[in-house]
């Protein structure tokens, strides 16, 4: 994907020098939209933090400073937003909808049909 990006830049960076376009703008354009679906592709590949008790994916951190620290010391604490469970967990997208339908009997993440 990197490449697919040093590419698109160096073939705009060409036809900016030229006094006409040396590679083809439509070509270039195909490209970016290639690295745009590839970028998004990507985020399947992420894991994702649920909460344990209902499987939820809305998830919030809270910043305090601990109880009697004199130097600034911060504790974080991750919650889940809809059920205050603070007991997460990680996986990848797929497992977790795996999880969520036998829990709710339906599918969180559905394809739209065109």
């Amino acid at each position: 994907m990197e490449k697919l990006t040093k590419e698109i830049e160096r073939r705009e960076k060409a036809n900016a020098m030229a006094p006409f376009p040396v590679y083809d703008t439509g070509i270039i354009n195909d490209i970016k939209d290639l690295n745009m679906i590839t970028k998004k592709q990507d985020y399947n590949n992420v894991p994702v933090t649920f909460c344990k008790t209902c499987l939820k994916l809305h998830v919030k951190e809270v910043t305090f400073q601990k109880d009697g620290a004199r130097n600034l010391e911060k504790a974080i604490v991750t919650y889940c937003v809809d059920c205050g469970n603070t007991d997460l967990e990680e996986a990848h997208i797929s497992e977790w909808e795996d999880m969520y339908e036998e829990k709710y009997g339906e599918r969180f993440l559905t394809e739209k049909k065109k």
